[in-house]
């Protein structure tokens, strides 16, 4: 099916939702993000040869390198919606202890610097210099995502950023499928996995003494968006083409590493 298939729904600049309604709509949204993840990131090439055990190490090295970049950059592009969408959070102070609570989250847990820390950690283990993933060069498909949600920050709507962001629920189930992965097939411990523990958890449900699961909290920020009538939306954009849009490139990012892995090892032939 493509996007314009997927895209049937009409939303009316300034027209309001009722709670049922608006959350019938979140619902379907994430419903239809976390089947395009299964089709086009788990059922990926990379995905099944990393649950079977038999992806290379240098593929994840490779995958490794080009991620913890992307994790430096695109938690600084969240960051920085702080000040382009703090006027709604305003207007629903409710929510904003939550999103303060969000934003800070990459940078203070465990503790300081954060999931940055934990990314070091893990290019550590992975027995990577640190100066490759600081300085990485990312592979053009890896780089599309982030780049993407760039260009939401600064150009999108708010509907556009909060929809974009429903991806944030699979990378939790994703991130534990990784932990499986590593502890079940490559005799990693427990201990050595915490970035995509931590991800799991901080992902998908409360954590770190009550702050809201990232992804429960990017539904309630979606579903307020709709009840309030806030749909702004630009040409060529629809309620459901940014998260599966985003998901298309999670998979290029995940293809890409697996291909250019395939060619650096028939190039050592």
């Amino acid at each position: 099916m493509g996007l314009a298939e997927a895209n049937p729904v009409q939303l009316e600049l300034g027209k309001k939702m009722g709670s049922k309604e608006a959350k019938t709509l979140v619902d379907a949204l994430y419903r239809k993000t976390l089947d395009r993840w299964e089709q086009r990131v788990n059922r990926g090439a990379f995905m099944r040869e990393l649950r079977a055990g038999t992806l290379p190490l240098e593929a994840i090295r490779l995958f490794w390198k080009n991620w913890a970049y992307f994790v430096f950059e695109i938690n600084n592009i969240v960051a920085c919606t702080y000040q382009r969408h703090i006027g709604f959070f305003k207007r629903h102070p409710d929510l904003l202890a939550s999103f303060s609570a969000k934003v800070a989250d990459e940078y203070i847990h465990p503790e300081p610097p954060g999931h940055v820390k934990l990314v070091l950690a893990q290019t550590k283990i992975f027995g990577i210099p640190e100066e490759e993933v600081l300085a990485c060069e990312m592979l053009a498909d890896c780089r599309g995502i982030l780049e993407f949600k760039r260009g939401l920050m600064h150009e999108g709507t708010l509907l556009e950023w909060w929809a974009a962001m429903a991806t944030e629920e699979p990378v939790g189930y994703w991130a534990r499928e990784w932990k499986q992965a590593l502890t079940g097939k490559y005799g990693f411990q427990l201990a050595q996995v915490e970035y995509f523990s931590t991800h799991e958890e901080a992902d998908l449900g409360e954590h770190a003494e009550g702050v809201m699961g990232h992804g429960e909290f990017n539904r309630v920020v979606l579903q307020r968006l709709l009840e309030g009538g806030l749909v702004e939306m630009r040409p060529g954009f629809s309620f459901f083409y940014p998260p599966l849009t985003a998901v298309d490139f999670y998979g290029l990012f995940f293809d890409g590493v697996y291909n250019r892995s395939r060619e650096n090892s028939d190039g050592k032939k």
